[in-house]
């Protein structure tokens, strides 16, 4: 009985030794070109701009925002412009260097939505109106034709789908 107990009792040492090591940072890559800023908001100093595939390690995160580590610097990156590194994944896809050891994005297997992924109820309600980012996001506004003739240019053609809660 003595002897379990001790058993016990370095194995509840051994865990709580693990415990204490900091966990395996997380890896990215970037999927677009994205700037590095000093601070999580889009008004902060640029560090810097980093090209798509460059990657680094992740030291932290506030609401839809990464604190992130590169060889370029260390400042904060967009969360939504980020492809992570899936655990356990080791396998080189033969990419850029940017790339390598983050596997294929099929293999990633992360789920997000748009919008949403990142972004906490205290960041929407500390949320504050932008209006040179209005202004931005209505630079991209596109007719009903020319996103039509966009879409056929590019070999894409309609198709009616039917409400799925439609009775037949």
């Amino acid at each position: 009985m003595n002897r379990a107990f001790h058993r016990i009792l370095q194995v509840l040492a051994a865990a709580a030794l693990l415990a204490t090591l900091p966990a395996a940072a997380q890896q990215f890559a970037l999927e677009r070109d994205s700037p590095l800023y000093a601070e999580p908001r889009l008004d902060s100093t640029q560090v810097t701009q980093l090209k798509q595939g460059a990657g680094g390690e992740v030291v932290g995160k506030q609401g839809a925002w990464i604190n992130v580590k590169t060889t370029a610097g260390s400042g904060w990156l967009f969360s939504f412009n980020v492809r992570f590194q899936a655990r356990g994944d080791t396998g080189d896809t033969g990419g850029s260097a940017g790339s390598r050891g983050l596997g294929s994005r099929e293999r990633v297997r992360i789920t997000s939505t748009i919008g949403i992924r990142g972004l906490e109820e205290e960041d929407l309600k500390q949320a504050s109106f932008n209006a040179a980012q209005m202004k931005l996001l209505d630079g991209y506004v596109a007719t009903k034709e020319a996103a039509e003739e966009r879409a056929r240019g590019a070999g894409l053609a309609s198709e009616k789908v039917e409400y799925l809660g439609a009775k037949p």
